[in-house]
Parts: structure tokens; sequence; C-alpha cells
């Protein structure tokens, strides 16, 4: 049986992510290859952030856009209006915060606040900060609870599942990553060290990021018995993008213990565009299951792609 690929319209979104994320590891691959090839002598000046932010950005914005997409299509009253409610809020504190911390948060030659002299940068410097505190623990309570109102839905309409000793497991890693991070901030605390401001964000986040590792687990095997339909590749996005949130935040701990080469760089890159994008394929994902279950020229078994069209809509 022959499958058309089509890339016109929502239903080819999520392709049309994938295939961005593709061409943009081959080019890090390709910038790897490269500095392998000279010797390893170019030298890398400054973080890795600043690298990838405008593709994180960017893909951050077309979340908040397909978000937006999707909730007008969840009128009042349905199911998942409020969970979709919450995604879009977290996407635009997402989207904003990346904006504003690209625009007004660093000491670039077009932001305004440079030409204030000492007094601009610290509002750079505080601006900085605050977009942190939105992107980290702000961005991770909204999606706590949107994943606590999606698991209220989904024991409502028979898709609890009891969860297993695996999926108590990830959550355990997740708190005893916490608790190192705490352990080693108490440490450096009682030596005369104190965390900088930016340390204190991120560790603010961990908590919630326990949580979120919890309802991940509990949403993976919920979703498991809705077959492999768009719909349940929908959150399964969203558990993706919440266990890469996790690793990502082990990446940028383990990064500075080590010296700052080109390939440990590149993975800092790469994980927050894994990240940025798993978000993004949620409601990607969530637009084309609706442009397929209504599409005129199909049959009922073929248009809705998940075992549970109310889900769908």
């Amino acid at each position: 049986m022959r499958r058309e690929f089509n890339f016109d319209g929502m239903e080819a979104a999520p392709r049309w992510i994938a295939i961005f994320l593709g061409a943009n590891l081959l080019v890090h691959l390709l910038v790897l290859y490269v500095w392998n090839a000279a010797g390893q002598v170019v030298s890398l000046q400054g973080s890795s952030g600043g690298t990838s932010a405008l593709s994180v950005t960017g893909m951050a914005m077309l979340n908040l856009w397909l978000c937006l997409m999707v909730l007008k299509s969840f009128p009042a009253g349905q199911p998942l209006r409020s969970t979709w409610l919450l995604l879009t809020v977290a996407a635009a504190v997402e989207g904003a915060s990346g904006v504003v911390g690209q625009v007004l948060g660093t000491d670039w030659l077009l932001n305004p606040l440079t030409w204030a002299g000492s007094a601009g940068f610290g509002w750079i410097e505080q601006i900085r900060l605050t977009t942190l505190f939105a992107s980290g623990p702000v961005h991770l309570a909204l999606l706590a609870t949107a994943m606590a109102a999606v698991l209220r839905i989904l024991q409502r309409y028979g898709f609890w599942v009891r969860p297993s000793a695996a999926d108590w497991a990830v959550p355990g890693i997740a708190c005893l990553f916490a608790l190192c991070r705490f352990g080693e901030a108490c440490v450096a605390s009682l030596a005369g060290k104190p965390g900088s401001l930016e340390n204190c964000i991120s560790l603010a986040g961990l908590p919630l990021l326990c949580v979120l590792f919890l309802e991940a687990m509990l949403l993976r095997q919920s979703v498991l018995r809705m077959g492999n339909g768009l719909i349940a590749r929908v959150w399964m996005a969203l558990v993706c993008g919440i266990l890469l949130t996790g690793a990502g935040e082990a990446v940028l701990w383990v990064i500075p213990h080590y010296s700052q080469t080109l390939p440990l760089a590149i993975s800092g890159i790469l994980i927050r565009l894994l990240i940025a994008a798993a978000f993004a394929l949620a409601p990607a994902c969530q637009l084309a299951a609706q442009h397929r279950a209504f599409k005129p020229d199909r049959g009922i078994s073929e248009n809705v792609g998940s075992h549970s069209p109310v889900l769908a809509r």
C-alpha cells in the first residue's frame, strides 16, 4: 500500500518541524567535523546559549502560534479546552521570555538599554534574570498544571493505568538529581561561596521538574492505551519534551564542570532546540489530527487518527 506524504497545510506541520530538526543536526555535525579536521584548534568564545537563541526562540514562537490555532478549535465547555489554554499560556511565557531576553536581555549593539551606560547594563541583567525565571519555574508550573488537567480528563474517559515500578523509577531519578543539586548548593554556601541568582532560579524549578516527571510517566502509560494515532503522539510529544527538559538540566549542570569545548557546546545547543521542538510537535500533531479527522474525502476509520475522537476536539 503506497502512502502519500503531503507537505501542504496543517497536516504537514509535524513533518516540517522534523525536517528543520534534521537540518540543524546536519549543520552542527558538519561544524563538528570541520572542527575536528582543523585539529581542534578553534577556540569557543562565550556560551552556547547565544548561538542557538534565534532557532530556539523561533521554535517557541511557532509553538505559541500552533497552540493558539488549536485553542480556537476547542470552544468553551470542551473537555480539553482548559488544558490547551494552559499550554498556550505556557507557550506564550516561553516565547515572550525568548524574545524579550534576546532583544533587551543581552548587551548587543541594537539594545537601547546599552546606550544608558552602567545603569542600562544593570537593567539588562535584571531583565535577563526575569526572563530566566519566567522560562524556568513559571513555565514548568504552567506545564505541571496542564499535565494534571489532562490526566484528570484521561481518567474520566477510561485511559487511566496504574503506574508500574519503572514509572516510579524515572521521577525517582529526577528527585535524586534534584537532591544532588541542592546538596551541592548547600556545600558551596557553607564554604562561603553563595550561588548566583541564575543558579538559584534553576534550583527553584527542580521540584516542579520532579512533579512533571511523575506526571509524564502517568501520561505515557495512559497514552499507550490509545494506540499509535496522532492524538496519542500529541501527548507523547509532551512527555518527550518534559524528559528532554530534565536531560537538558543535567547537561547544563555537567558542562561547567568540564572545559568549554565545541562538542559540549553543541550538545547544549541541540538539547535546547530538541526541547522547543518537542513542545511544538504537540500542537502540530493536534492540528494534523483535526485536519485528517474532518477531511471530507476519507472514511471514518481513516479519518480519526486516534482511538479517542472526543479527545481530538
